[in-house]
């Protein structure tokens, strides 16, 4: 039996006996794999930064990570992202920035984006402002990071 029968027949068991089927030939997760991680992964990244959790949100952003701020701001590369995030964990636990996913893509098992509408709230600055963040993930060594981060304000 050559490899691709092989694949299929374990696949074809674990269905039958209620099981998804977790890898495709060549060793891949199927796309519902893929999609339940990138999903995982979109809310590693916000949860780890609503919880100030530096370790956490170091591991799922990318070494080549490019952020654009809602003010414009551009910031490339791994050190660039993750300081201004840390120094924002520094300050005073009243913010909040709470969120809803609105929209996802993942492209197969390499890349995804997802939309979220989110707010960041500081109340004794009174500020509570709407955002849509915009996310990209990729795949790499079989695990997903932010690889790019869009914040735009919401009039």
């Amino acid at each position: 039996m050559g490899k691709r029968m092989a694949v299929a027949a374990l696949v074809a068991a674990g269905a039958a006996v209620g099981l998804a089927p977790v890898a495709a030939a060549g060793g891949q997760p199927d796309h519902r794999t893929c999609e339940r991680e990138f999903h995982q992964a979109v809310w590693e990244d916000m949860d780890s930064f609503n919880r100030r959790d530096e370790a956490r949100y170091r591991a799922i952003i990318h070494r080549d990570m490019v952020t654009v701020g809602r003010k414009g701001q551009v910031y490339i590369g791994y050190d660039a992202n993750i300081q201004p995030v840390l120094e924002s964990f520094k300050l005073p636990y009243e913010w909040s920035m709470p969120w809803t996913v609105t929209h996802t893509v993942v492209h197969g098992c390499s890349s995804g984006f997802a939309i979220l509408d989110a707010r960041h709230i500081v109340p004794s600055q009174n500020v509570d402002r709407r955002l849509t963040v915009s996310l990209t993930l990729v795949r790499e060594r079989g695990r997903w990071q932010v690889i790019k981060d869009t914040v735009t304000d919401v009039p």
